[in-house]
């Protein structure tokens, strides 16, 4: 029989969110629940970390901002920022956080709302005709991608298999569907380096024009490129 300690590790490990402390100089001092499905990251790559680091960016300033307001007593609820999870995907975490006075910790509560607010993103948005709606261009000659207002993105011909099978099946598009256009077998493929595949291709966005690949990962089923994308043979 498992002991009561073991059986308590068991259902933190299916808590929807992380649980973390944070010490007074920002660092991860305990991270428990769904803290890898959430960051990419195991507890033991996250304790000791400043907790900026995974912050997005952009993020950061407002962030600390929040964290002034906790530390100096306010009970922070709903608060939103971005994290860069291990694979390179920026996620949105919804955060409610608390100071111990007494412990001299931060506890918060972390909580992936990155699939909600796309939902809502797409239904917050109005209904125009694609051609007035700046647009992403996948282009087969030669293989390149094109964010709206920005310079083409030279892409690889594997690259281009990938975009085309997001673009061509539209809304969630599974990662067996992915592998078969690639030309492999889904039951003797290497999963891992689809993932690589999905990083590299944000990477490379990000690097060519600053921008964040519209793509949003569906974990264990696949990936939905959530903005219009026009298909140029």
């Amino acid at each position: 029989m498992k002991s009561n300690i073991d059986a308590q590790a068991d259902v933190m490990t299916l808590l929807l969110d992380a649980i973390c402390v944070v010490d007074a100089h920002g660092c991860f001092v305990s991270v428990t629940g769904a803290c890898e499905r959430i960051f990419g990251y195991t507890p033991e790559e996250m304790i000791g970390r400043p907790m900026l680091e995974l912050v997005f960016h952009e993020d950061r300033v407002r962030t600390l901002q929040a964290v002034d307001k906790v530390m100096g007593g306010q009970l922070q609820r709903h608060f939103e920022n971005r994290y860069v999870r291990k694979d390179g995907e920026i996620v949105d975490i919804m955060w409610s956080a608390c100071w111990s006075e007494i412990d001299q910790v931060r506890v918060a509560v972390a909580r992936d709302v990155t699939e909600r607010n796309h939902a809502d993103s797409m239904l917050a948005a109005p209904r125009t005709d694609c051609e007035a709606v700046p647009s992403w261009i996948l282009s087969a000659s030669p293989p390149q991608l094109i964010p709206p207002g920005f310079a083409p993105i030279a892409l690889s011909h594997q690259d281009h298999t990938v975009m085309l099978a997001l673009a061509t099946e539209r809304g969630n598009v599974s990662r067996e569907t992915i592998v078969h256009a690639l030309g492999a077998n889904f039951l003797h493929y290497d999963q891992r380096r689809l993932d690589t595949q999905m990083r590299r291709l944000r990477r490379k966005v990000m690097e060519a024009c600053g921008l964040q690949l519209p793509l949003t990962t569906l974990r264990g089923n696949g990936y939905h490129f959530y903005e219009h994308i026009e298909v140029r043979r």
